[in-house]
């Protein structure tokens, strides 16, 4: 049993080369982080870490105690692309859709998703065809 002691050590140090090193990931600090939360589901929140990342978020109830309560939504994002460069996002999302708009969004996008959130809801116009045939 102790001839193949050498040989076994020999092939775990073998194996031990032959894996691949990972290099250590580098911890991205957290420098702001704030949370604030109402009962009526209305919050904002907000973030931005040390390598540039930052995040701000709010929603606020509308149409409270009706069958079209909902959110609506506006914030922003940050963060640095895999060019070096500063990217940022400003957004609004409710009961008409997402609008994204900026630096690396594409305008035709933002102005159809503009246009696209004054446009009847498909749920509502169905709901008042059906309304205006059974009278």
């Amino acid at each position: 049993m102790f001839k193949f002691l050498p040989l076994f050590v020999l092939a775990v140090l073998a194996v031990a080369q032959a894996l691949p090193v990972s290099e250590k990931e580098e911890v991205v600090p957290i420098l702001n982080s704030e949370v604030s939360k109402s009962e009526d589901g209305s919050y904002r929140s907000s973030y931005e870490s040390g390598d540039g990342t930052k995040r701000e978020e709010e929603a606020h109830l509308v149409n409270a105690g009706t069958d079209d309560e909902a959110l609506e939504v506006k914030g922003s994002y940050r963060y640095l692309n895999e060019f070096g460069e500063t990217v940022e996002v400003f957004y609004t999302a409710g009961v008409n859709g997402f609008v994204p708009y900026g630096s690396i969004i594409n305008p035709d996008i933002t102005a159809v998703a503009e246009a696209a959130k004054d446009l009847p809801n498909a749920v509502d116009s169905e709901l008042e065809s059906k309304v205006k045939y059974s009278q």
